[in-house]
């Protein structure tokens, strides 16, 4: 059943006025909680709202630096960057789940813009990520000045009403929404008040141990006593919608439910993880050393709507952790091989071209600066192969006491989109998995390990009927 089949009141959109339906509100708070795990039950009622919300708080255990205001999230990820995986069941049946979580919500909010970044995003999750002119240097980026607060010119600071703090009372807490969690849930909501087996979701939680930073708080200074972080479990709730229509609306759901049955399609995420091993002696400078890889992404027998590639480098990241995903100094070339069709004549290599493949995926264009998606405007090859000679991102504006270049390349996601169209079915993707083929050039200054994740969006489907979920692979 595609999305236009589905009943209209199952179908997430924004209306002036709603006047057959009753909204009801619970704040439900976990049946089972550990600083590793939590799990809650869904009430049984109505329609459950795709913009219903997970309420949580991290503290950090060292009382100087939550003293001193030295704690922030990830400035890409927020508190999503708490949250390692979810799950969402009915029964003992999974009908969706998002690994790598904080990474993947990342990403994909590059497409929010300046404005939904500063006023929406800020508020709930807490990650201060706009960039704007700098204030110190003209022609050159930092922080935003309306998002970040800034003492002087060259010293800037998140706000403290999102700065974590050891107190699990006095604290801020912060939130993200069910349609972030599944992203199924933007396309169709459960109408839960029909189904007859437990529908729960699971979030597993990111842990930041002693010594360990970029996970889940970072530090202006480096703490005295530890850098592991605590959760509140006391603050961790959902605040859940039902939305109840009128009794024939409701009726007829049932009514579907308990005859033929009603399927559902909706897209998930499944995550493939690989390496690309750097070269074994080292590169010294003004010299590159490119390297030829294959890489397989778990696709064979879905159907696949799309690919996002994410990747780092593996090194230590001041302002966003690990929620990123690096440029590299100069541009890989690769090549997608699908159903053993190649995809593009030639290996893409123009960054313009990767962003604009991966605008197409995300489906609105990228709200994130050049510089920041790639290192193409700071390199200049013809003087110097090592690249990175005109820095775009402002070295003398600190943000909470990190220079600002770290900034610098952040954002570099690509992918393959392989949608019939805008809005589109996927490509069914036979008997073998999609093949990644790619040119890696190392240089001076870039000679790391490769990491990269595969965030591979599929559709699948489930019969709801006589309120037993009948699942798809």
């Amino acid at each position: 059943m595609s999305k236009s089949q589905l009943p209209e009141v199952l179908i997430p959109v924004n209306k002036t006025t709603m006047s057959n339906v009753d909204i009801y509100t619970s704040v439900l708070e976990p049946v089972n909680k550990s600083q590793k795990r939590l799990i809650f039950n869904i009430r049984q009622q109505g329609i459950l709202n795709a913009g219903s919300r997970l309420v949580m708080s991290v503290h950090p255990d060292d009382n100087a630096s939550s003293g001193a205001g030295d704690c922030f999230l990830p400035l890409t990820a927020g508190i999503a960057a708490c949250i390692d995986s979810a799950v969402l069941r009915a029964g003992t049946k999974v009908l969706a789940r998002t690994e790598k979580f904080g990474k993947f919500y990342a990403m994909k909010k590059s497409v929010h813009t300046s404005s939904q970044k500063q006023n929406i995003d800020m508020v709930l999750d807490g990650g201060v990520v706009n960039v704007g002119p700098s204030p110190n240097t003209d022609g050159l980026l930092a922080i935003d000045t309306g998002s970040a607060i800034y003492v002087n010119k060259t010293t800037a600071s998140v706000p403290d009403k999102y700065k974590p703090v050891i107190s699990q009372t006095d604290c801020p807490t912060f939130s993200v929404a069910l349609s972030d969690l599944f992203p199924m849930m933007r396309g169709m909501m459960l109408p839960v008040f029909a189904m007859a087996e437990q529908v729960s979701v699971e979030i597993n939680l990111t842990q930041q141990l002693a010594t360990q930073t970029g996970k889940t708080i970072m530090f202006r200074n480096a703490p005295g006593t530890t850098t592991a972080t605590t959760y509140a479990l006391n603050n961790f709730a959902m605040h859940l919608d039902y939305l109840e229509y009128d009794m024939a609306t409701m009726a007829s759901i049932r009514a579907q439910v308990d005859g033929d049955g009603m399927p559902m399609r909706y897209p998930d995420i499944a995550l493939t993880t690989t390496q690309l091993i750097s070269p074994e002696v080292a590169i010294t400078t003004g010299n590159t050393e490119t390297k030829t890889d294959v890489r397989e992404v778990g696709t064979a027998g879905m159907k696949v709507n799309n690919i996002m590639v994410v990747e780092t480098n593996g090194l230590g990241n001041s302002l966003a952790g690990e929620y990123r995903s690096d440029a590299m100094i100069h541009p890989p070339h690769f090549n997608w091989r699908v159903n053993d069709k190649i995809i593009y004549p030639r290996k893409l290599t123009n960054t313009s071209h990767m962003r604009n493949e991966m605008e197409q995926i995300l489906e609105f264009p990228m709200s994130v600066a050049n510089a920041e998606y790639s290192n193409d405007v700071e390199c200049d090859f013809f003087a110097n192969k090592n690249g990175k000679q005109n820095l775009v991102f402002d070295a003398g504006v600190n943000m909470m006491g990190q220079a600002s270049s770290v900034i610098s390349g952040n954002y570099f996601i690509t992918g393959l989109n392989l949608r019939k169209g805008p809005g589109g079915e996927g490509t069914d993707v036979i008997n073998k998995n999609v093949l990644y083929e790619r040119d890696t050039t190392y240089s001076f200054n870039d000679q790391q390990d490769r990491k990269i994740d595969f965030f591979v969006e599929h559709e699948r489907s489930f019969i709801l009927k006589g309120g037993v979920v009948l699942t798809s692979a």
